[in-house]
């Protein structure tokens, strides 16, 4: 934000909420992180624990009122991010996603009306995607409740700028990656390579396509469209404009840590996985918007955050 203020960042003790609440203390902003610690971790606000107020919260069940009054922003990353799970759980992820954020848009109604409210999305809206880089105004068909419950809590965000008059965007998150993130496809990818340098065992056939941005490029576009957009409920597709197959991916990150496995592929993909996820980056670069990584700084990041301290497992999250 531009000046001091009063914000709030849900799910801000989780992956991309904590490197969001470090970059708000470092403009000197007056946080409160909101979490309710099922995934996200008290530790990954350490940096910063002495000037971050963290609220536990779920806000599918408590009411998020009283410490949202006087917000002037709220940066909505709480929700359960995890497509394969979504098939095997969908009333969790419909209550996490769809109505965490229902009920969040109320209390920002009522305690802080004049508040921007920037939604965390995702490209799983898109469905299977294309053979070309997917636009905002693509019909959305999403292939799994994960990509349903997001696009439902995107659809409120939008008819509550248009009916209540709340500054509101949604970003449309293609794969995020970075230090912190201990699950997905590039983490995972690491961790193989470590395990087992000869051999690398990878979903599917490799061509899968991902648009993958690094989590310094995710917090920008947030900074970005709550300062330069108009906030009437639109949304925005937020990637690197570099889209890579998962075969190529894999090659990156085994030369920058220094190995050269043999590549297995199992045929297999997760029900609700699509196949080509690329994004056409237009509506957010006329904001301004550049990613401050490409992939390829990006993964040696990654990969060194990997090697120094990030290649153990937490085998218990917070309760």
């Amino acid at each position: 934000m531009p000046d001091p203020r009063r914000v709030v960042v849900t799910g801000g003790a989780g992956f991309i909420g904590s490197h969001l609440v470090e970059a708000l203390v470092r403009r000197g902003a007056d946080v409160t992180a909101l979490d309710d610690l099922s995934s996200g971790r008290a530790d990954n606000l350490a940096a910063v624990a002495d000037r971050v107020e963290l609220v536990r919260i779920d806000l599918a069940r408590d009411d998020a009122r009283p410490v949202l009054a006087g917000a002037d922003a709220v940066f909505h990353l709480a929700g359960y991010a995890d497509i394969p799970r979504s098939v095997k759980e969908p009333r969790l992820d419909f209550e996490k996603n769809a109505l965490g954020t229902l009920n969040l848009l109320e209390a920002v109604r009522e305690a802080a009306p004049s508040a921007r409210v920037l939604f965390a999305s995702s490209a799983a809206v898109y469905g299977v995607g294309s053979d070309r880089p997917l636009r905002e105004d693509d019909p959305p068909a999403p292939a799994a409740p994960y990509g349903v419950s997001k696009l439902a809590a995107e659809r409120y965000v939008d008819v509550y700028a248009r009916l209540y008059g709340l500054r509101s965007a949604s970003l449309r998150l293609f794969p995020v990656y970075g230090p912190r993130l201990r699950a997905h496809v590039v983490y995972d990818l690491m961790r193989k390579v470590r395990d087992d340098p000869s051999e690398l065992r990878i979903e599917g056939d490799g061509t899968q396509v991902r648009d993958f941005v690094h989590v310094t490029g995710a917090v920008e576009a947030f900074l970005t469209v709550a300062e330069r957009a108009p906030l009437g409920g639109e949304a925005y597709n937020v990637a690197s404009g570099e889209p890579v197959t998962i075969r190529d991916l894999a090659g990156l990150i085994c030369e920058r840590m220094g190995k050269s496995p043999r590549f297995v592929y199992t045929g297999l993909v997760a029900s609700g996985v699509s196949q080509r996820w690329s994004a056409d980056l237009s509506r957010l670069r006329t904001l301004g918007y550049q990613a401050p990584l490409g992939l390829a700084e990006g993964l040696a990041d990654t990969v060194r955050w990997f090697e120094q301290d990030g290649s153990h497992v937490y085998l218990f999250q917070n309760k």
